[in-house]
């Protein structure tokens, strides 16, 4: 199969920002497709200080999290990878198991799923799909850090339910969305 960049998500001028930096990158990463952002000279991201370490965050401090609200932008416009990047530090700052930890890692399975999904790896994805709804599941019934966590773990899997026939649903207007309530 032929790789293909990343399209523009269907209403993309109507997205909400959540978050202060509105820049985007040049483009969005899909591995074997792209110079990988921070390691090739040609990368969107090359020479840019990586991720720094994270200052302690609680959960409640959301609203002004930017680090979050960025990876929310970044996933909400299917920089999936970017995403991931943006979220990385967040979680690092706590111990794995703590909750924080594990709706941040939850968040970036989420993304890596829906990366895979456009690659067309389905195995990687049910793979990737699990690990995110196992780490949300404890969240299901709230809303965590402004995320509805039943709306997004019920929406994704109306979306990837086609997987288990063998049909790869694209991304398109029923890919899930980080709608936060403030």
């Amino acid at each position: 199969m032929r790789l293909e960049p990343i399209p523009d998500p269907p209403g993309l001028a109507t997205l909400p920002w959540y978050g202060l930096d509105r820049t985007l990158p040049a483009y969005r990463f899909v591995p074997g497709l792209h110079p990988h952002p921070t390691r090739s000279p040609q990368g969107h991201s090359f020479g840019q200080s990586g991720p720094a370490a994270h200052p302690p965050w609680t959960p409640e401090q959301w609203p002004a999290l930017g680090a979050y609200l960025r990876g929310v932008d970044l996933f909400n416009r299917w920089y999936f990878w970017e995403a991931h990047e943006a979220w990385e530090p967040l979680w690092r700052v706590h111990p794995a198991d703590s909750e924080p930890a594990r709706f941040i890692q939850g968040l970036v399975g989420v993304a890596a799923a829906l990366l895979k999904l456009h690659a067309r790896e389905a195995a990687a994805v049910r793979t990737l799909r699990q690990a995110a709804s196992d780490r949300l599941s404890v969240f299901r019934g709230t809303v965590w850090m402004g995320l509805d966590v039943d709306r997004l773990l019920d929406h994704l899997e109306r979306y990837l339910a086609p997987l288990a026939s063998g049909i790869a649903p694209p991304l398109g207007p029923e890919t899930p969305l980080l709608r936060l309530v403030r």
